[in-house]
C-alpha cells in the first residue's frame, strides 16, 4: 500500500508510448529491439522528417511534463491536437522545458537568437546542465541545439510534422495493439498498490528498481507504458509531485507486431548465456555492490561492467537500489531466473 505520506494517483494514454517508442525505433540496442526492423520502420519517414525525430532523441529528453498535460483521452490524436495550439514558436519551449530545468539555463536557451552566438560561458552551462541529467553532448550537438533555439519558429514546423508523420506510418496502428495491454498493466498496479508497500510495487512494476526519492514524494501520478518495459521512466511535475511512467508489456508479448518469441524471454536466456554476467550475478548474490567496485573486485573495464549491468538490468535478474544521493547499488534479483524459466517452459508447451 502507498506510503501514509505519498497520495498516489494514476494516468492512463498511448500518447506516453508515442513517444517512449521512438526510443526504442531511434536507440533499439538500449531496448534489445531488432536493429533491421528498426530501420524498416524509420524508412517509412521521409528523410527531413526521420532526421527531426532523430536529432530530438540525440539532444533532448522525454517530454513527460507535456504529455501529462495533454487532454483526456491522452492518444496521439489528442497529442498531435494539442501540440496545434501550442505557437510554432513555443513548441520547442513546451517540449523541453522542465519544472527541473534551472531558470538560469532557461533564460539562456529563451534569449538565444539568430544574431548572437552562445558565448563560452552559456555554452560551459549548457553542457553541464546535460551532463547532470547523464548526457554529454560533443560540439556538434551542442551547435545543433543552438541552432534549434535560433531558429525555434521552423523548429516547431518542422518537429510536428515529423511527428505527424511518425504516427501516420506506425503508431496510429500501433496505439490499438497497445491500449489493452496498458489498460491491463493499470488494473494490476492499482490492485497491487492496495496489496504492497509503496517500493516493493515500484519495485516489481519496474523489475528491480528501488528508488528512494520516488518514495518520498508527497504526490505520485503513475502511468503504463508498453514500449518502456522494464523501464522506469521520471519526472519531477512541481516541488512536491513526480510523474513514474512503468513498463506495463505483458510477459508474453513482443515489442515487434507478430512476433511469437517474447521479449522477455530472449532477454532472459541471452542474458544468463553469457559467463561475464554469471559472474556478476554470483558476486551481487553476497552484497550488493556499486558498478565501480564491481568493476575493480572481478578486475573488469567500468564500460564492459556497465554494459553486463544493463543487460542484466533488462532482463530483470539485478534489482538496482537508488539512494538520495543519487548512488546506485546492485543485487542479484532472483525473480527474474523464476520469470525466464516460466516463460521458457510456457513457450515451448503452447500450442
Amino acid at each position: 500500500m502507498p506510503s501514509q505520506y505519498t497520495k498516489l494517483h494514476w494516468d492512463l494514454g498511448t500518447a506516453y508510448d508515442l513517444f517512449v517508442s521512438q526510443i526504442a525505433i531511434y536507440e533499439p540496442d538500449r531496448v534489445g529491439l531488432r536493429a533491421s526492423w528498426a530501420a524498416g520502420v524509420r524508412s517509412r519517414l521521409a528523410l527531413e522528417d526521420r532526421q527531426v525525430l532523430e536529432n530530438f532523441w540525440q539532444v533532448y529528453f522525454l517530454p513527460l511534463h507535456l504529455i501529462f498535460k495533454t487532454p483526456a483521452p491522452k492518444d496521439t490524436a489528442a497529442m498531435l491536437g494539442f501540440l496545434e495550439t501550442i505557437p510554432a514558436e513555443k513548441r520547442l519551449e513546451a517540449l523541453t522545458l522542465r519544472h527541473e530545468t534551472p531558470k538560469d539555463v532557461q533564460e539562456v536557451f529563451c534569449g538565444t537568437t539568430s544574431r548572437n552566438k552562445w558565448t563560452h560561458t552559456e555554452k560551459e552551462l549548457i553542457s553541464a546542465y546535460y551532463a547532470r541529467n547523464r548526457r554529454n553532448l560533443p560540439p556538434t550537438l551542442l551547435e545543433l541545439v543552438y541552432n534549434n533555439w535560433a531558429h525555434r519558429e521552423l523548429y516547431g514546423h518542422h518537429y510536428l510534422h515529423a511527428l505527424k508523420a511518425y504516427a501516420e506510418s506506425f503508431f496510429f496502428e500501433e496505439e490499438h495493439r497497445i491500449l489493452p495491454a496498458l489498460r491491463q498493466g493499470l488494473s494490476h498496479a492499482q490492485m497491487r498498490a492496495g496489496t504492497l508497500p509503496l517500493t516493493a510495487m515500484l519495485e516489481e512494476l519496474s523489475s528491480g528498481v528501488r528508488w528512494a526519492e520516488i518514495a518520498a514524494a508527497q504526490k505520485l501520478y503513475l502511468a503504463p507504458s508498453f514500449w518502456g518495459a522494464p523501464f522506469l521512466f521520471t519526472e519531477e511535475l512541481n516541488a512536491s509531485t513526480i510523474l513514474v511512467v512503468f513498463g506495463a508489456r505483458p510477459d508474453d508479448m513482443a515489442l515487434i507486431p507478430g512476433d511469437i518469441v517474447p521479449d522477455n524471454l530472449l532477454r532472459g536466456l541471452k542474458a544468463l548465456a553469457e559467463p561475464t554476467r554469471l559472474r556478476i550475478l554470483r558476486t551481487l548474490a553476497h552484497t550488493p555492490q556499486t558498478a565501480a567496485h564491481l568493476s575493480r573486485v572481478l578486475r573488469l573495464r567500468p564500460p564492459t561492467v556497465n554494459h553486463h549491468l544493463m543487460e542484466l538490468r533488462m532482463a530483470g535478474m539485478v534489482q538496482v537500489i537508488i539512494s538520495l544521493e543519487g548512488d546506485r547499488y546492485y543485487a542479484t534479483r532472483f525473480e527474474g531466473f523464476e520469470t525466464t524459466q516460466d516463460l521458457l517452459s510456457r513457450f515451448v508447451n503452447e500450442e
